[in-house]
């Protein structure tokens, strides 16, 4: 009997996503689905759920026209419902994380407003002018604390965002995707 815990795709990391490579159609009805059923709980909405029931039927029925249909029905629904299931509870933990808000102020620092201003153009560490048309520094507003920090100076960016932390807030719930250092 094969291992049904190997990695079914040579060449591929583990964490490789295989329904992906097995049939990017179902994929992506998953992935649609998922965000309907988030709403749905999320928002109490009765016709969200209604699609995500929907479109899970559908990638179901895809992933049987790609087993050639002699597989009984009810296996890929279930498959595919839990599927649709797994990629909704990450698009909650995404939310949740995303939930967390900027103090008012940290270590005494006042903390930079969400009011849609932006803080003077200085490194809040090193007061380099990143405004500077000379200056080569690579900068970004700290998700922590509001302020510029220049490349020298952040404590880690999110290789996703281009999201950048202070050295000293390095560990703030908000930086939780800074993980790469200058």
């Amino acid at each position: 009997m094969r291992n049904i815990n190997r990695n079914l795709f040579k060449g591929l990391p583990a964490s490789a996503n295989a329904l992906e490579e097995y049939d990017s159609d179902a994929a992506e009805l998953v992935r649609e689905a998922a965000q309907y059923l988030f709403k749905a709980r999320r928002d109490s909405d009765e016709e969200a759920l209604k699609e995500a029931s929907d479109l899970t039927l559908q990638a179901a029925a895809e992933l049987m026209g790609q087993a050639g249909g002699s597989v009984y029905v009810r296996f890929p629904i279930m498959v595919t419902a839990r599927l649709v299931e797994l990629e909704a509870v990450l698009l909650a933990v995404k939310t949740q994380a995303g939930s967390v808000k900027r103090p008012a102020r940290i270590n005494g620092l006042k903390t930079w407003p969400y009011d849609g201003t932006l803080p003077p153009q200085i490194c809040r560490l090193c007061d380099a002018d990143l405004n500077d048309a000379t200056n080569q520094l690579a900068s970004a507003i700290c998700v922590v604390c509001g302020y510029w920090v220049c490349e020298l100076c952040d404590g880690g960016t999110d290789p996703a965002t281009g999201d950048a932390v202070c050295e000293d807030h390095k560990g703030h719930p908000l930086a939780l995707n800074c993980t790469e250092y200058a």
